[in-house]
């Protein structure tokens, strides 16, 4: 079972990567990831989860398997061939901005029942988890310094005139 969402955004595409791959900043945006560990190529880290509205936490582990830059990172946990979380940001280059697809596949023998049944609320989730990202995105693109197109410049003041005998 996968489930995807996308949404565009007029930013680089270099942008949005850094700030997905700063695993370490999730917590200062993502509704349920809290990670402590740097994004690499097989990095095996520990992820704290929300579950559910219950804000109980949950600790697991989770293997960085897909990391190109600029354009995708994924993770996935879980036990191989019995249930498996595959979760993935893509980030695709567009006419003025980016388009980033999100999705989360859930495989093994259990992950496609469990996956069909909780297809709606991962959905819902997936869509809150973009939301916070896009708030961040816009916070991030309304940061001083970087844009000149709406700043102001200082009015210079008129040169001294000289006296009208001169």
């Amino acid at each position: 079972m996968k489930a995807e969402t996308s949404f565009d955004f007029n930013i680089s595409a270099l942008r949005v990567w850094s700030l997905i791959s700063d695993l370490r900043g999730f917590a200062r945006w993502h509704p349920i990831y809290s990670i402590a560990a740097d994004a690499e190529l097989g990095a095996e880290m520990d992820v704290t989860c929300c579950l559910f509205k219950s804000g109980r936490k949950m600790t697991t582990q989770v293997v960085i398997n897909r990391l190109t830059k600029p354009q995708l990172i994924g993770w996935q946990m879980g036990v191989r061939g019995f249930f498996t979380f595959d979760e993935r940001y893509e980030i695709e280059q567009i006419a003025n901005g980016v388009c980033v697809h999100h999705s989360i596949e859930c495989r093994g023998i259990i992950g496609g029942l469990v996956g069909i049944m909780m297809r709606k609320g991962l959905l819902r989730t997936m869509r809150q988890q973009d939301a916070a990202f896009l708030a961040l995105l816009r916070r991030q693109s309304r940061l001083p310094g970087q844009s000149n197109r709406n700043r102001r410049r200082p009015i210079k003041p008129p040169r001294p005139r000289g006296a009208a005998n001169d």
